[in-house]
């Protein structure tokens, strides 16, 4: 472990990392911001249950589980046969949503269990106070649903600058009714180019550290020496593959279970 680099990143090459901790100690707290995935990348990977679009399909009627169960399979297979197009993405989002608002889904009940599922990642909480007491914008980028994040926040008291997600449309009893078309995020769309709100604070910060749990999160942010990607792997993952793929697009990976790395790294930054 060399003097530059956080106790806890994982990494391929330790001059290469070293390099790009320099250069954003040189640009400064004033030009940083954080992009961060949500689901099992704040919140920890518990079980299946734990991502907000697994527990509104387990919510439906039985009819509409078939339903969702069906799209997700046609379209999940395209995804791990990297076949799937911006438009199959598309397709699917709008289709799986499409289902659950024809059953008009309870979001109280949905709400209710993501909370005792999705519990949050260690280091999470402090690391959006050191965020929030050095002005640094904080983003969070999720394929899942907005609503669901703006409750999970809340309940432990993380304020993002922006949560980028997919909106629902409700009823008064809190039963979806639709959703926000131009809110919609997928896997393609998950980038700060597709995203005015990010492209204007980019501008005006040219540095950005980007953390997600998957491998398509590597490309939420525009970069190469500006960018700092850092991918969250749990225990469970097979490493020496996840190993090889991921430091072909990512500078770093985390996988003690928390986020405190990160803290570390950008207290190097503010000092």
């Amino acid at each position: 472990m060399t003097e530059l680099i956080p106790k806890g990143f994982i990494y391929d090459k330790a001059s290469d990392l070293e390099a790009k901790i320099i250069g954003f100690k040189k640009a400064g707290t004033d030009q940083l911001q954080l992009v961060l995935d949500f689901d099992r990348t704040l919140t920890e990977k518990s079980d299946e249950n734990s991502t907000s679009w697994q527990l509104m399909r387990n919510h439906l009627p039985p009819e509409g589980k078939i339903e969702a169960q069906q799209v997700y399979e046609h379209y999940r297979a395209l995804e791990v046969a990297e076949k799937l197009s911006p438009e199959d993405a598309t397709t699917w989002w709008t289709t799986s949503m499409a289902i659950i608002a024809k059953h008009h889904l309870d979001m109280n009940a949905v709400e209710r269990e993501f909370l005792s599922h999705a519990t949050i990642r260690a280091g999470t909480r402090e690391l959006f106070e050191l965020c929030t007491k050095h002005n640094i914008p904080t983003i969070i980028m999720s394929a899942g649903i907005k609503d669901v994040i703006n409750l999970w926040c809340k309940a432990y008291d993380i304020h993002p600058t922006i949560i980028l997600s997919t909106e629902l449309m409700v009823d008064e009893e809190n039963r979806v009714t639709g959703w926000k078309g131009s809110s919609i995020v997928h896997m393609f769309n998950k980038h700060e180019l597709d995203h005015p709100e990010l492209s204007r604070i980019r501008a005006e910060r040219s540095h950005t550290i980007l953390a997600g749990d998957s491998l398509h999160d590597y490309n939420m942010a525009e970069g190469t020496d500006t960018v700092m990607r850092v991918r969250i792997l749990d225990t469970d993952t097979d490493q020496e593959a996840a190993h090889k793929d991921t430091f072909e697009v990512f500078d770093a990976i985390i996988e003690d279970g928390t986020l405190n790395p990160l803290i570390d790294l950008i207290k190097q930054i503010i000092e």
